[in-house]
């Protein structure tokens, strides 16, 4: 039988009490935003587990890595060790089958969000934290690459979200 929104968002809840990472609903906050998310909570600094109204077979679970300025300042298309670092990732992500997308304001990139996802016909306290240690590893990695094709990249972005497994 299929898992409604509510069993979802209670499974998962109890999924993230599990890791003792500090954790906020912010259902009512983004309701009041945008009808297309049904609930979401913000674990840690820059993770987001959602589920979105328009995907009733899954949640989504994100990391936002915002970079501060002197690091954005390094990634434009003209340098190309920020070339070499885009498909470093690009591979990284295909190979672990984590999305990504590099975010913008205006012309400038500013951070770069991972993301995957857990149907809800798998959805069970294994194939969760499996999904969230993937893309916790994913953000790892990347950081990596980054902070390896640019001297004094800072990579501010790490936190005990992005290093630590579900697991600890």
């Amino acid at each position: 039988m299929a898992k409604t929104s509510e069993q979802m968002k209670t499974l998962v809840e109890d999924f993230i009490k599990i890791t003792n990472i500090n954790y906020e609903d912010q259902t009512e906050k983004v309701r009041e935003k945008s009808k297309m998310i049904e609930w979401q909570f913000h674990v840690g600094s820059n993770i987001i587990v959602s589920k979105n109204a328009n995907r009733t077979d899954r949640i989504h679970i994100n990391v936002n890595m915002r970079f501060p300025p002197e690091d954005a300042k390094l990634l434009v298309m003209k340098n190309p060790s920020f070339s070499k670092a885009i498909m470093e990732i690009s591979e990284i992500c295909t190979t672990c089958e984590i999305g990504h997308q590099w975010m913008k304001d205006g012309e400038n990139i500013i951070g770069l969000a991972l993301f995957s996802h857990v149907d809800e016909q798998v959805l069970d306290r294994i194939s969760f934290h499996s999904v969230w240690d993937n893309v916790a590893r994913v953000s790892g990695h990347v950081q990596k690459i980054l902070r390896s094709n640019f001297s004094g990249f800072s990579s501010s972005t790490t936190d005990q979200t992005v290093d630590k497994s579900m697991y600890g």
